[in-house]
């Protein structure tokens, strides 16, 4: 099935979800058809405060639910972002140079990246992210890339309203 019909047959199933679990899903396996990936989130950016939050998770026991990431002035932080740029990583070094947990990446053979920024309203309110083997992200197509973050937006939206921040020590947590 090409690209277009993917997108079309996954923007029917996930107006059909009404809870963020099934609209996660339903862009999980979206983002599955149309890149495969090993490991997907998806984190929503508080620039206000500094954080990510992961908000979707296809593997806890790599990435668990909920948890936050610090982010600086690094040059994913910037890339991403800040400029609001796609970034691919293509081999465990890139990992390793803009994940504080790339070992751990590495280690579960996901040495390639594919990070989607989600703008609304003039800046960057997210990323999706892929995570496979080595060199699987090299000639991902861009332009689907950012339709399948644009129909992630009220996803997007919806959670920002529901975050705490209180008590979360920046100092603990890994960093892009």
């Amino acid at each position: 099935m090409n690209a277009l019909a993917l997108l079309a047959r996954g923007a029917a199933t996930l107006s059909t979800r009404a809870d963020a679990a099934g609209q996660w899903a339903a862009i999980d396996e979206l983002l599955g058809q149309l890149y495969t990936h090993g490991l997907f989130t998806a984190l929503l950016h508080l620039p206000e405060h500094g954080l990510m939050k992961r908000l979707y998770t296809s593997d806890e026991n790599v990435s668990p639910l909920g948890g936050f990431k610090a982010t600086g002035s690094g040059p994913w932080s910037s890339h991403v972002l800040g400029r609001g740029e796609i970034y691919v990583g293509s081999n465990a070094t890139d990992i390793r140079t803009v994940f504080s947990e790339g070992d751990m990446l590495a280690a579960r053979g996901l040495e390639a990246v594919l990070n989607i920024p989600v703008w609304h309203a003039g800046r960057v309110i997210g990323s999706l992210n892929l995570l496979n083997g080595e060199g699987a992200y090299d000639a991902a197509s861009h332009d689907v890339a950012q339709v399948v973050a644009a129909m992630c937006v009220p996803c997007f939206i919806a959670a920002a309203d529901a975050v705490d921040v209180t008590g979360i020590d920046k100092a603990g947590l890994d960093k892009v």
